[in-house]
């Protein structure tokens, strides 16, 4: 099974952020969601403007290459 997922992030207003993290379930940081975006950016949401997450586990194409 992968230890990275692809998440897809909605938001209540209907934006969607995608990122990848090599966690399965969501945790709350300082009372914020956060989600690590593709390009090494972290954004942070208020649990209240969250409306979906999803956790799709990545295939080993697009896992993020270790050391």
């Amino acid at each position: 099974m992968s230890d990275t997922y692809q998440i897809t992030l909605t938001t209540q207003t209907g934006e969607t952020f995608r990122g990848k993290m090599t966690r399965s379930q969501p945790e709350l940081v300082n009372g914020f969601v956060p989600l690590a975006t593709e390009t090494g950016q972290w954004l942070y949401f208020a649990p209240a403007d969250v409306k979906r997450v999803e956790f799709t586990p990545a295939t080993s194409s697009d896992e993020v290459k270790g050391d």
